[in-house]
């Protein structure tokens, strides 16, 4: 079992995320609703996983990303994002996640499988 961060602004996927990591996954999870709430979250607890949205308002993902691995370099950090008509290309936006050091990328929609074993995968990488 692992503890888990979840940084996501839409409450229906922040719920289902939860749900699939609580549930099946059995992991330990606290969520927020943006990147600051998940930031000031880091600041008072220890988290295995952190799973951010790229696209928020106010403190968005790539700020939470960078300033989350500034702060804690071992932390695993998986990006989940479904773009959309206003936001820049999926190439792009993945080239940009990844420069800033997430560890896994995760393309919305996605299967609750393919979460569980991403998670598994960046815990065991050291």
């Amino acid at each position: 079992m692992s503890k888990i961060l979840v940084v996501e602004d839409i409450d229906k996927v922040r719920k289902a995320v939860v749900a699939v990591l609580e549930g099946p996954g059995g992991h330990d999870v606290i969520s927020a609703r943006d990147g600051q709430e998940g930031l000031s979250l880091l600041d008072q607890h220890t988290f295995d996983v952190a799973i951010t949205d790229i696209w928020m308002p106010g403190e968005d993902g790539i700020a939470f990303l960078r300033q989350a691995k500034a702060k804690h370099p071992e932390l695993p950090v998986i990006v989940i994002t479904g773009g959309g008509p206003n936001f820049p290309p999926m190439e792009m936006s993945l080239a940009v996640v990844k420069s800033h050091g997430a560890d896994a990328v995760l393309i919305k929609p996605f299967e609750n499988a393919e979460l569980l074993a991403v998670i598994e995968t960046v815990r065991a990488c050291p």
